[in-house]
């Protein structure tokens, strides 16, 4: 089973196009380390033909694809094809969706999502009703702890982890990292990942880019998994404060920082998965600065920070970053 993880900053990248931090002016002066949305491709194979998977398709998307040979039009074939005949949502979140408006050339993609996210995109952010007319898409519910099929070769387990809806649903919205989220029947508004191999026997990765709370359900996801990709938005809670932006804490964005005893840092550190990464990854981020004390936090850990380009092979059990 092979994955790339294709972006792997936060929502708006880095460099984030309005931000002046240390961060988004180093990457603008040194392109090779910016980051674009939080994304994933993952290789399947159907009918003995190896296709992709997208996974939170954001605005970055055509960008993304343009870097990867594997997921453009075979040289050869017909004018107008793509081995890309998946997409898969991990919620509704504006950098995890828009990307869909990109795909709309295609002519024929499965999108799998919970019922909560196809509800918000009839609705609060009806991208399903504007697509009607552009592509033939092909939207499959995921019930969380049920298995579904990327071709004849990937099955993909999803679990609830917060029922936190998007800033864009307004009302609807659940107050972000309430400690009774996990508790509740049907919490599909932000899932989780795991991807296991049917046919070898591989690694399981598992990929969760929002966590709230670190509870029973992010342990079930993580559990057997050798390599995972987990959310490192935010460093301390009140990152984005501390810097003079009017923003809440970054509970209150659904993400629980790297930082403090109970910290996502200090669960990975207890994780006996082989590989331990972090992604979407926010421009504010010190963990970005190679010579920032929050950076060897992290290696402390035993815990990496993904780049984007990064490929990763179960069946080879290992890494590499982009060229």
């Amino acid at each position: 089973m092979r994955l790339i993880v294709i972006g792997t900053g936060a929502g708006g990248g880095c460099p984030q196009w309005n931000c002046g931090c240390e961060n988004c002016n180093f990457a603008r002066n040194n392109p090779e380390s910016a980051r674009t949305t939080d994304s994933l491709a993952i290789a399947y194979e159907q009918d003995g033909e190896t296709c992709w998977a997208i996974v939170n398709p954001g605005v970055d998307l055509r960008h993304q694809l343009a870097r990867h040979p594997e997921m453009q039009p075979p040289k050869g074939g017909a004018l107008r094809q793509t081995p890309i005949r998946s997409v898969i949502l991990t919620d509704g979140e504006l950098d995890h969706t828009m990307g869909l408006i990109n795909l709309r050339e295609g002519a024929r993609l499965k999108v799998f999502a919970t019922a909560s996210v196809l509800d918000l995109m009839e609705t609060a952010f009806p991208v399903r009703t504007v697509l009607r007319n552009y592509a033939n898409l092909e939207f499959e519910r995921i019930i969380p702890g049920v298995p579904f099929f990327l071709g004849d070769s990937v099955r993909v387990t999803a679990t609830g982890l917060s029922g936190r809806q998007p800033k864009y649903a307004g009302a609807k919205s659940l107050p972000s990292g309430r400690k009774d989220d996990e508790n509740q029947g049907n919490i599909d508004a932000v899932i989780g990942l795991k991807f296991e191999n049917i046919v070898e026997n591989a690694d399981a990765i598992a990929y969760a880019p929002q966590i709230g709370v670190w509870g029973r359900q992010i342990e079930a996801l993580l559990e057997g998994a050798a390599i995972i990709l987990v959310d490192g938005t935010f460093y301390t809670s009140d990152e984005l404060c501390s810097l003079g932006v009017s923003a809440g804490s970054a509970e209150d964005m659904g993400h629980l920082p790297l930082a403090g005893q109970d910290g996502i840092l200090a669960k990975l550190k207890e994780s006996k998965a082989r590989v331990k990464l972090l992604t979407h990854i926010n421009n504010t981020n010190p963990i970005l600065r190679d010579n920032s004390p929050e950076r060897q936090a992290v290696e402390n850990a035993g815990v990496k920070i993904a780049v984007d380009g990064m490929c990763l092979s179960t069946s080879k059990a290992g890494e590499k970053s982009r060229d």
